[in-house]
C-alpha cells in the first residue's frame, strides 16, 4: 500500500483513504456525478474536492497509472458542507 497523487491515476471504483494537507478520511469517486465524496459512518456521504492524495494498493496503482496525468487544479481543497435549507420566519 502507498500514498499516490490522485491526478497520476485513474479514478478508484472501491472506497479508499484520501488525504487533504494532514488530514485524512475515507473517500469514494462517484462516476455518475463525477464528483469525489468524503464517506462517514451511518451512510453519509458529503461532496468534496479532488483529495490530493490515495491510500492504494502498489499493484492497483501499477495497473491504473494514467499515460498523461490530468492537471494539477487550482482548488483550496476545503471541504464544502452541504447548507441546510433555513425556514424564513417573518414576525408582523
Amino acid at each position: 500500500m502507498k500514498w499516490i497523487e490522485t491526478r497520476l491515476v485513474d479514478y478508484p471504483t472501491h472506497t479508499v483513504s484520501g488525504r487533504f494537507g494532514a488530514s485524512v478520511m475515507f473517500v469514494a469517486f462517484d462516476r455518475w456525478r463525477k464528483q469525489w465524496l468524503w464517506i462517514q459512518p451511518g451512510g453519509i456521504e458529503e461532496r468534496i474536492a479532488e483529495p490530493t492524495h490515495i491510500f492504494v494498493d502498489e499493484q492497483w496503482a501499477c495497473e491504473h497509472l494514467l499515460k498523461t496525468p490530468r492537471a494539477k487544479l487550482d482548488k483550496s481543497g476545503n471541504i464544502r458542507r452541504k447548507k441546510h435549507d433555513q425556514q424564513l420566519a417573518l414576525e408582523l
